[in-house]
């Protein structure tokens, strides 16, 4: 299967960046969901597929309506996420969260777009990360505040632990608008372990290995624990914990 680029930047003035150039060869699998006006709906996406993986999902949320997108990427081959919420009614609200682990020779490509687009909407995202091996991963995350948005609100986060030096981080955040009366805040946090949890866990009788364990998945417990499939969600743990004791 010829490889395609799948995720980009929404802003044709920003691929320089050398960011939109991340390609799949892998079936892409398409998901279409509609939250009507004042109905709240938790939808989960978990990838722990050996083989290579690409997902496109489109949310619309409607007046009222609140959609809440909880993504978890565990798997061993490449793995291709491309995600769009389009908040359209008025005082809609989307919260994004996600945790990747990537290890080996893993690609990661990670395009989650907020579209807000309706009056007094709120948008979160919040996504955490943990590299290690010769993964190379491209994170672009977009608040895109359209007009007629007078109101609303967003934030947008990504932190990423660093465990080895092999690996290729590339993250980016972005902000657009094109209305005045609206308020957005994008951040990334990207570094290796806290010496000094490592040196606590460690003189509490843990080795080194099970101390940086432990952290990571103290990092990523508080999105893995809002997966609602209590089968899924351990699945997802035994795996992260598995790889992270490898």
């Amino acid at each position: 299967m010829d490889e395609k680029i799948f995720g980009e930047i929404p802003l044709r003035t920003w691929r320089w960046l050398g960011v939109n150039d991340v390609k799949t060869a892998a079936q892409v699998e398409e998901q279409i969901i509609d939250v009507p006006d004042g109905e709240t709906k938790t939808l989960a996406e978990v990838n722990l597929a050996a083989e290579n993986v690409a997902r496109r999902i489109r949310i619309s949320v409607g007046s009222g309506a609140r959609v809440e997108f909880i993504s978890a990427d565990a798997g061993s081959g490449n793995y291709s996420a491309d995600v769009e919420i389009y908040l359209r009614g008025d005082d809609s609200t989307a919260d994004l969260e996600a945790v990747y682990f990537g290890d080996g020779n893993r690609r990661l490509d990670f395009n989650y777009v907020i579209r807000q687009r309706g009056k007094r909407t709120q948008a979160t995202m919040n996504v955490r990360g943990a590299l290690s091996d010769s993964c190379d991963k491209i994170f672009r995350g977009t608040l895109d505040f359209q007009r007629g948005a007078k109101g609303s609100t967003g934030r947008e986060l990504e932190e990423v632990i660093i465990l080895s030096s092999g690996t290729r981080n590339r993250s980016i955040p972005l902000m657009l608008a094109q209305d005045d009366d609206v308020d957005g805040h994008h951040a990334v946090s990207i570094g290796r372990l806290d010496e000094e949890k490592i040196f606590y866990l460690m003189s509490r009788g843990l080795d080194k290995a099970e101390a940086e364990r432990l952290i990571v998945e103290a990092a990523f417990n508080p999105v893995v624990e809002k997966i609602p499939d209590e089968n899924l969600r351990g699945e997802l743990l035994d795996s992260l914990q598995r790889r992270l004791a490898e």
